[in-house]
């Protein structure tokens, strides 16, 4: 009888081993898909962020050629004024605001070139 005890204890604490161990199996093959499932949503977010930048860094591309060339002709005029002396107030104004609107879209270019740049470096590791 003493036996048949000790073996009964064994064959529950097999059981039990054998269960937990299928149990572990189980919850690391879910863990694997998940960890899949993250890796290819994290792709695809890259991939949509990198497509929306470089259609926004084409867009202020155009944009900046535009105001750097506007700029570039309100400067000559406005230098023309000012050596002739008949510059006005609103005339330099406007170049100034001209010159702080063409940075401001340069910066933006910069800061987009530079989100490409980084979803490229991470997509690479």
């Amino acid at each position: 009888m003493y036996h048949k005890r000790k073996n009964m204890k064994k064959y529950i604490l097999l059981t039990i081993v054998v269960c937990l161990f299928f149990g572990c199996e189980d919850k690391h093959r879910k863990m694997q898909e998940e960890i899949q499932t993250r890796k290819e949503r994290l792709q695809h977010h890259q991939d949509s962020a990198l497509q929306a930048s470089q259609q926004e860094v084409q867009r202020l591309d155009a944009e900046l050629q535009r105001v750097n060339r506007q700029y570039e002709q309100m400067k000559r005029q406005a230098e023309q004024a000012h050596a002739a002396g008949t510059a006005t107030y609103e005339q330099l104004s406007n170049v100034t605001k001209m010159r702080m609107h063409r940075d401001s879209l340069q910066t933006q270019f910069d800061v987009l070139c530079a989100k490409i740049k980084y979803i490229h470096k991470r997509q690479k590791e």
